[in-house]
């Protein structure tokens, strides 16, 4: 999940798309489930009220070829006593079984072995579920179980099919929440978070993904007269990359708080239960970053409709942000916010429109609109037509 936790540093040494989806060998595969013992069938059950375990089958969900920590996903039907319930299943592996691994230089593979932190999701939920505000919460924890060094399985609450935000006013609620648990988890600490160094992930996508593969797609498109991209946009974005270190230094300025890592809209979806909850799912072991940081994925992020929505929407989005912050005990102001928001979201999110295959009108648009807030907020000099 290179977009999903942030923390793989893989981000700027995996090989080019092109190339994972024509080897045969970075298929891939679904493991199969691992056996459950007794005793986390056992609270499993227990957790989703069904008295004692009886039996339970599963079938197989899809999952990401980009997710390194990830054997695979399962939607398992328990069987009690009193009852019957489900649960979603996902395995997470150590990484030295990731197909691509084998496509890395040397010195790469070994970077990401030692700093890829595959094995403690359930320890984040733990960790920010009693930080929650009222309204918000976190995807239930049903039981976890190691199987070996290598594979550690969570047994998570199925939510079904989740609805996801189409209004301003949810995205609104939902900046305002997510900034009231960030400013609670910043109070409270983050000791999952603080075992990096603070802007860690932002740093190795902006030296390694945006440097090592971005910016040289887009100076090959100034020669190219078929890109698609606009001739102005590539000189903007290559612009940026000029000025990353001075971008990375302001950033690292800031005020630097815990993170969910992935704030996109399919990552924050309405309770099942009661529609006036807003469920976070997908946490993941991420570093502090930018006070803002999640706000970028939350406007740009997959299938997010925000800057559809205009402007005016995402300016009311920030604010109520900082209003959440300053609920959580972390008064910061709304400039602050924007820096951390749009200095960390046109690293992260305005250069994937160099290798885009799909939804580009839509990054195109993101993509301008960051470059131009990134010189707007003095983050870059303003590049001069002639430059």
């Amino acid at each position: 999940m290179i977009r999903a936790n942030l923390l793989i540093a893989v981000v700027g040494v995996l090989p080019s798309k092109e190339f994972i989806n024509s080897s045969d060998a970075l298929e891939p595969v679904m493991i199969e489930l691992p056996t459950p013992d007794e005793s986390t069938l056992g609270d499993v059950a227990q957790r989703l009220k069904i008295g004692r375990y009886v039996d339970h089958s599963s079938v197989p969900l899809g999952f990401d070829i980009e997710a390194p920590g990830t054997a695979g996903l399962w939607r398992v039907h328990v069987q009690g006593d009193r009852g019957q319930g489900a649960a979603v299943v996902k395995v997470l592996r150590h990484p030295s079984e990731w197909p691509v691994l084998a496509s890395m230089p040397p010195e790469a593979r070994e970077f990401f072995l030692r700093t890829f932190p595959w094995s403690q999701d359930p320890d984040v939920l733990a960790e920010v579920a009693p930080c929650c505000p009222d309204g918000l919460r976190t995807v239930g924890l049903l039981g976890a179980q190691w199987h070996g060094k290598h594979l550690r399985s969570m047994w998570l609450e199925d939510l079904g099919d989740v609805q996801i935000f189409t209004t301003a006013s949810q995205f609104e609620r939902a900046a305002r929440l997510l900034g009231e648990m960030t400013g609670i988890r910043a109070a409270a600490g983050s000791p999952l978070s603080e075992q990096f160094d603070d802007g860690f992930a932002l740093t190795m996508i902006a030296r390694e993904r945006v440097r090592g593969m971005d910016l040289r797609l887009l100076a090959g498109m100034l020669d190219d007269p078929g890109t698609t991209l606009p001739r102005d946009l590539v000189k903007d974005l290559l612009w940026v990359g000029d000025h990353i270190d001075r971008l990375l230094c302001a950033l690292g300025e800031l005020p630097q708080t815990p993170v969910h890592g992935d704030a996109a809209p399919d990552n924050l979806v309405l309770d099942p239960g009661d529609d006036g909850t807003i469920v976070l799912i997908d946490l993941a072991q991420t570093p502090r970053h930018a006070v803002g940081f999640d706000l970028g994925q939350m406007v740009f992020g997959r299938h997010s409709p925000v800057l559809a929505l205009g402007e005016d929407a995402i300016d009311r989005i920030v604010e109520e942000y900082a209003a959440g912050l300053a609920l959580g005990g972390l008064p910061v102001d709304v400039p602050t916010v924007w820096a951390g928001f749009v200095g960390s979201a046109v690293i992260r999110n305005a250069f994937e429109v160099a290798d885009a295959t799909t939804g580009l009108p839509g990054k195109i648009a993101a993509a301008q609109y960051l470059v131009e807030k990134t010189s707007e907020l003095g983050l870059v000099p303003r590049r001069t037509p002639t430059t």
